[in-house]
């Protein structure tokens, strides 16, 4: 690990102790975590993946991971809200370094040294099993664009500066895929406070409606039609699938990391020594190491390989090799939170104890995309030879 590495995981490790006194207070109350957004401004993290000449940090994918699972060790809420922030830039980042453009200079610039908030505007309502276009629609209006529709899953709403919308437009008499930037204040754009969920409760992840939003046609990045998965669907997967990994495996570790402190001083009356003496706890213990192990390795690898050589990661292959990351990492997460609970019995049911939190936050893994059932679909098919496009479907 070298030096700029560590010193990165130091910052991450520092945030999270201090977060995790926070952790249980924000989930009760089901509020958002201002003062450890305010904290990851103030210490740069909010910029850990722009460039150092922008005033970021200047992590690449495999730091920006490591910090990810270890920031979630303290509260995985926050460490999940602000990856929705920086996967994004981290894409963006890898994409514009060959030829970076003055406006994506800009945009940096927003991001390292005045540490605005970036908010996605991806998943809608009305998605689910197919693979392609957005219920969100946008039409060109002289030198501006038009938005209407409604997006889910808004997590860092209260902060969000920009939203980077993605929307289906016409473009030369063929429906594509674009990302728009619209501002805050931007008129016709609207948050419900509609999030009120079992697990990971402190992302305020909103809804965002979208009624007649107005944005000059600089703020849409080139549209993409529905086809062969180029580098930009790659290098959006590899950030958020590795990073997706990186937070539930650090939700994870904290549960081992108090399960571990519990069955150490855990003595019921009728035995001579603590819990951790038992060899059922032990056995419990040593399946979800095992379990730890194997995700830390797979993700952490594949994010290496990625680094070193991302033309390797091309097609339908290499999403695979991502999307088996994200797969394997947050449903072996919550293998590992439940083996806590048995080891630690009714004591990780009470609420008073972290377990119980960390319980229902590791949950919403499998909802990220790629979805069990559609990761399932994707890394089958591609094992297979079934071209996605096939039609029937099945």
């Amino acid at each position: 690990m070298s030096d700029k590495q560590k010193q990165l995981l130091e910052l991450a490790a520092k945030l999270a102790d201090e977060f995790a006194a926070r952790a249980e207070r924000y989930d009760r109350e089901n509020s958002f975590p201002f003062e450890n957004i305010e904290a990851l401004k103030q210490s740069g993290y909010t910029a850990l993946v722009i460039p150092e000449r922008y005033g970021g940090l200047g992590a690449n994918l495999l730091d920006f991971v490591t910090c990810q699972e270890r920031l979630a060790q303290g509260c995985g809420a926050t460490a999940l809200a602000i990856n929705m922030h920086l996967f994004g830039l981290g894409s963006m980042v890898e994409r514009a370094a060959p030829q970076e453009r003055p406006e994506q200079g800009l945009f940096l610039e927003l991001v390292g040294r005045q540490r605005k908030i970036i908010g996605g505007g991806l998943s809608e309502p009305e998605g689910g099993g197919d693979w392609g276009l957005f219920a969100t629609r946008a039409h060109r209006d002289g030198e501006a664009y038009v938005l209407n529709g409604r997006k889910v899953f808004t997590s860092l709403s209260p902060v969000v500066d920009y939203f980077m919308v993605m929307a289906t437009v016409e473009n030369n008499g063929q429906l594509c895929s674009a990302t728009f930037v619209v501002g805050r204040t931007t008129p016709g754009l609207q948050l419900i406070e509609s999030w009120d969920a079992m697990g990971m409760r402190a992302t305020a992840s909103h809804d965002l409606i979208l009624k007649d939003v107005r944005v000059p046609a600089a703020a849409m990045a080139d549209p993409r039609p529905v086809g062969p998965l180029g580098a930009e669907a790659i290098s959006l997967f590899a950030w958020f699938e590795l990073s997706i990994a990186a937070v539930y495996t650090g939700v994870a570790a904290a549960a081992l990391n108090f399960t571990r402190e519990f069955a150490q001083r855990h003595k019921p009356f009728m035995l001579e020594r603590p819990i951790n003496y038992l060899p059922g706890v032990q056995f419990a213990f040593a399946d979800a190491q095992v379990l730890l192990a194997q995700s830390r390795a797979l993700y952490l690898t594949t994010a290496r390989d990625y680094v070193e050589n991302r033309e390797s990661f091309t097609g339908e292959q290499g999403l695979a090799r991502l999307i088996t990351a994200k797969y394997a990492a947050v449903n072996n997460a919550i293998r590992i939170v439940d083996y806590c609970m048995e080891i630690a019995g009714a004591h990780g049911f009470l609420r008073r104890n972290p377990l119980e939190r960390l319980f229902r936050d590791v949950r919403a893994g499998i909802n990220h995309p790629l979805s069990n059932t559609r990761a399932r679909e994707f890394i089958g098919k591609v094992a297979l030879g079934v071209p996605l496009d096939t039609k029937p479907r099945w």
